[in-house]
C-alpha cells in the first residue's frame, strides 16, 4: 500500500499534512510567521482511509474529518493543540478547505540540527559531549564510550577549551590560571 498524503494552505502561515500508511494516520500542523515556526504532529490508528480526508474552517479552529474502513473520525485543531474528538461536532457555518494530495515522497522533512556550543560572557555551554564553564568553575559528563577521566579546562575570556598544561589560549591569548 502506498502511502496517501494530503496537504491544505490554512491561511496565516498554516499549513495541515495528513498522511495515510496502511492502519496508520499521520496529522502535522505547522504555523510560520515572522522568525517562529511551531509544529504540532500526532500520530493515530485510525484504519485504511475509505475517502479523501477534508478540512473545516470553524470560528474556533479547524476540524479534519477522516472516513477510515471504521467509522467516520473528526480531530479538532484548535489554539495549537490536535484532538479526536469522542462524538461528531456541530459543524454550523463550517468552511470546506481544499486539499491536494501529494506524493509522500515529496513532503519536506526539516532537519534539525545540532546545538551550536552556547557562550555568553564567562559562560561556556556545550551539548555534546555536556560541557559547562563559568569563570572558575568546570562541568563535564561524559558519556559512556568516554573512557578519558580528565576534566577539561577552558579559557575564561572565550571560553575555548585548553590543554592542562597551556599557560595562554590559543584562541584569544589570554593567560590562564
Amino acid at each position: 500500500m502506498i502511502a496517501m498524503t494530503y496537504v491544505a494552505d490554512l491561511g496565516q502561515g498554516q499549513t495541515l499534512a495528513i498522511e495515510n500508511a496502511r492502519t496508520q494516520t499521520v496529522i502535522t500542523w505547522e504555523t510560520k510567521s515572522a522568525g517562529q515556526q511551531q509544529s504540532q504532529q500526532m500520530s493515530l490508528s485510525l484504519g485504511q482511509w475509505s475517502a479523501s480526508p477534508i478540512v473545516f474552517r470553524m470560528s474556533f479552529g479547524f476540524i479534519l474529518q477522516i472516513e477510515s474502513n471504521q467509522r467516520a473520525y473528526y480531530i479538532r485543531l484548535q489554539a495549537n493543540s490536535i484532538s479526536l474528538l469522542s462524538e461528531v461536532p456541530l459543524m454550523l457555518g463550517a468552511q470546506e478547505i481544499s486539499l491536494r494530495n501529494v506524493a509522500a515522497s515529496s513532503m519536506k522533512v526539516s532537519e534539525i540540527k545540532p546545538l551550536e556550543p552556547l557562550r555568553m560572557g564567562n559562560m561556556s555551554m556545550q551539548m555534546e559531549p555536556m560541557q559547562m564553564s563559568m569563570g572558575e568553575m568546570k562541568m563535564s559528563m561524559a558519556t559512556s564510550s568516554s573512557s578519558s577521566s580528565a576534566i577539561a579546562r577552558y579559557c575564561r575570556n572565550c571560553g575555548r577549551e585548553v590543554g592542562d598544561r597551556d599557560r595562554f589560549c590559543s584562541q584569544c591569548g589570554a593567560k590562564l590560571s
